[in-house]
């Protein structure tokens, strides 16, 4: 053990000795104007005359030591309401737009502007638009291992833009209320930085230079925002959000076949408690809008881990899912209102408590109760969660979580799931070094041990090598009623149970980047080794997972990538994923994939993949294809189509699992979207159609026209379910 507490010691101090002081990081001030701005694109007010110029832009992407060719200009202004953005950015007409929708930036033309309110390095707020003046708005938060920081992309907030084009050049203007920012009103310094999305030349750009391997979104970076004076408090900051639908079902399913008509009402509100800190409510919560989930053929041996999408569980999400290691993850928000299925179970009320108590620490802590039948429970979830910043960019943070059953208004003695538990992370100013090393406990009737789950990782982020290595072990009796625990449960079909089998994970992976000087063509070589190793709780092997990769990534966006595969799996149990079930023994399987993307920038795209190998004695060849076409820039129109071929040795059922997918995209405006996705899969003997028509009628106000289908398509095709739903919702600022 005092060995063990050395070398960990020894290693602390040579990754904080390997930190190196960075380049003083870019500064613009900005002043308070009494001029009223007119947000039209045209920057005539006098103020954009007068106002501090952010340029000289440096490359982020392919490198990161070149000076932009383009050239940018940003200014800042602010009144009593809003933050004022003003970007010029210099340009030929030929602007690549690969949408108009909302909350959809990458590849386009874009210009964004990234703010760091609190100044803790770790989290931000982002603020972007293409040239065509589709919005986007993403929350900004620090991850351990080598992503650094994340991106969430769902949240959503009223904010306004303006854009206008000529033959030289494109103009942004934002205004940014103060309302929808999470800020200390005694403040004067702000981190901020601005990037540009150059897909023409396929470059990013940014005012504060960005190191490549990192994203230009990382707060790391930000340059410094100097107020002449600190923003001032708001005042009442209370958003209401009322809705309101009218949905019509078909039930083909059930014997008698039911139609029925059902209206139904209820509402969000967020309340600033603070200028950082926020409260969220919400009342009989509808979230018919939301996007069916993308299908997946799944041909593991435990439970698909997809993401969320209600908008309600997004703002500082990051305070209650970021603990744990992979997908395995003590808070997983789908747990909440969604049955194991994907079904909608009604929630009757929800508060959630989110933000900064002060500049280095962050809680969060919320209470919802979902609707019980005569068939199961109604559930309380509730959950606390702190992060304590320490030193630079390390925190320390901690979370409780609490499922508790109820008949009624009375709780069901001893039917509860609770998880106590708490992560250190450490990471070298630079980003380049982190550290991670977490312990979760869970507390159920009847269990006092074998009910842990730990993990830590190192990670290295250079420019040229990248490294990580992470350790897990989750014990048997480990439970997380809130969160996911996917290969804690095997299948077993002779019993047709789940069983509960503990497992340590050890997970590495070597990668090289080379980026050619001279190449006309290629951008970036990328060489890895990766592994991941299983023990079962005896510690004997279950699974070793080696893979050797390499990627190409083109100049012109397109890529090609190769991958070798060597599994070992010894089945704990019979895997029935054909009939009869694959019997318990070891498998060493090899297999060889090939990936190519093609240039994104073109109207017509085209992305293909294919595996072929060996799978549990037998072979299995799968092969995806998708195929693009963009009308710029108003529709994007793809096709998909996966086929996995799997054969077996008699007396095992050969295996052909067919996933067909379609969508279309049609932007009437900026403000007014339809999209239609029908995907087809035989593995869930379904084929599903969902078209959303949505109308932006103001600010982060909506009309929703639903339409979803599902037919089964095993024997003879029927329909199982379908719904109309009509939603209308009104984001009113108090």
């Amino acid at each position: 053990m005092k060995n063990l507490l050395l070398f960990h010691l020894l290693l602390f101090i040579f990754i904080t000795g390997t930190a190196q002081d960075a380049p003083p990081p870019p500064t613009i001030h900005i002043k308070k104007t009494t001029e009223k701005i007119r947000l039209d694109g045209v920057l005539d007010e006098a103020v954009w005359q007068e106002a501090a110029i952010a340029t000289n832009f440096m490359l982020n992407q392919p490198v990161d030591d070149k000076a932009a060719e383009q050239k940018t200009e940003v200014r800042l202004t602010y009144d009593d309401r809003f933050l004022y953005v003003a970007a010029q950015l210099w340009d030929d007409p030929n602007y690549i737009i690969q949408t108009l929708k909302r909350d959809d930036y990458g590849g386009s033309d874009g210009f964004a502007v990234m703010l760091d309110p609190i100044g803790q390095k770790t989290n931000g707020f982002g603020f972007g638009v293409n040239a065509m003046g589709a919005q986007t708005e993403v929350l900004v938060y620090q991850t351990a291992g080598l992503a650094a920081v994340d991106v969430d992309g769902s949240w959503d907030n009223k904010w306004l833009v303006e854009v206008e084009r000529s033959a030289e050049y494109w103009i942004v203007e934002m205004a940014i209320p103060f309302k929808t920012l999470r800020y200390k009103s005694n403040i004067t310094e702000w981190g901020i930085n601005f990037g540009r999305e150059e897909p023409g030349s396929n470059e990013s750009h940014v005012w504060s230079p960005v190191p490549r391997q990192f994203d230009f979104t990382d707060p790391n970076f930000y340059g410094k925002l100097i107020w002449d004076e600190a923003p001032k408090k708001q005042g009442n900051n209370i958003s209401m959000i009322p809705y309101a639908t009218a949905r019509l079902n078909q039930d083909h399913v059930s014997e008698d076949g039911a139609t029925n008509v059902d209206y139904d009402f209820g509402g969000d509100a967020k309340v600033a408690i603070s200028p950082t800190l926020n409260l969220d409510l919400t009342v009989n919560p509808d979230f018919s809008q939301v996007e069916v989930d993308r299908q997946v053929t799944n041909l593991t041996r435990f439970n698909i881990f997809f993401p969320e999408r209600r908008q309600f569980f997004q703002e500082n999400a990051d305070i209650f899912n970021n603990f744990g290691q992979f997908a395995e993850r003590p808070f997983y928000s789908r747990r909440i209102g969604l049955d194991a299925f994907g079904q909608t179970v009604p929630i009757l009320y929800g508060a959630r408590l989110s933000g900064n108590l002060n500049k280095t620490l962050r809680i969060g802590a919320f209470n919802m109760h979902t609707r019980g039948d005569e068939e199961q429970y109604g559930q309380n979830y509730s959950a606390l969660s702190f992060q304590q910043r320490v030193l630079k960019r390390s925190s320390v943070k901690g979370i409780f979580l609490n499922r508790q059953s109820f008949d009624g208004t009375e709780s069901v003695e001893n039917d509860f799931g609770r998880t106590l538990g708490g992560e250190f992370n450490y990471s070298t100013e630079n980003g380049k070094w982190t550290v991670q090393t977490g312990y979760l406990q869970s507390l159920k009737e009847g269990i006092s041990s074998k009910n842990a789950h730990r993990y830590g990782l190192f990670a290295y982020n250079g420019t040229n090598f990248r490294a990580f290595l992470g350790v897990q072990n989750m014990q048997e009796d480990y439970s997380a009623d809130l969160g996911f625990t996917g290969r804690l449960f095997n299948f077993d079909p002779d019993n047709g149970t789940l069983e509960r089998a503990g497992f340590t994970q050890f997970s590495n992976f070597l990668d090289y980047y080379h980026y050619p000087k001279d190449s006309k063509r290629v951008n970036v070589h990328w060489s890895g080794l990766e592994n991941f190793v299983f023990l079962n709780a005896d510690a004997s092997l279950n699974e070793w997972y080696t893979r050797v990769r390499h990627f190409i990534f083109f100049k012109n966006t397109s890529q090609l990538r190769f991958r070798f595969n060597r599994i070992y799996v010894d089945l704990l149990y019979p895997f029935a994923l054909t009939t009869p079930a694959l019997p318990k023994q070891d498998y060493l399987m090899h297999e060889f994939n090939i990936q190519l993307n093609t240039d994104r920038r073109k109207k017509l795209g085209f992305q293909t993949f294919v595996v072929y190998g060996q799978f549990y004695g037998g072979t299995k060849l799968t092969s995806q294809s998708t195929l693009t076409y963009r009308v710029q820039p108003w529709g994007n129109f793809a096709l998909g189509f996966e086929q996995n071929a799997i054969r077996f040795p008699e007396p095992y059922t050969d295996l052909n699992l067919i996933l067909a997918t379609a969508r279309m995209e049609i932007n009437f405006s900026t403000n007014l979207f339809w999209t239609t996705f029908l995907q087809y899969n035989t593995q869930s003997d379904n084929f599903n159609i969902n078209s959303r028509l949505q109308w932006r009628f103001a600010p982060m106000s909506d009309v929703f026209l639903v339409y979803t289908d599902n037919y089964d398509i095993a024997g003879m095709f029927g329909p199982k379910t379908r719904s109309v739903v009509l939603k209308v919702n009104y984001w009113l600022t108090l």
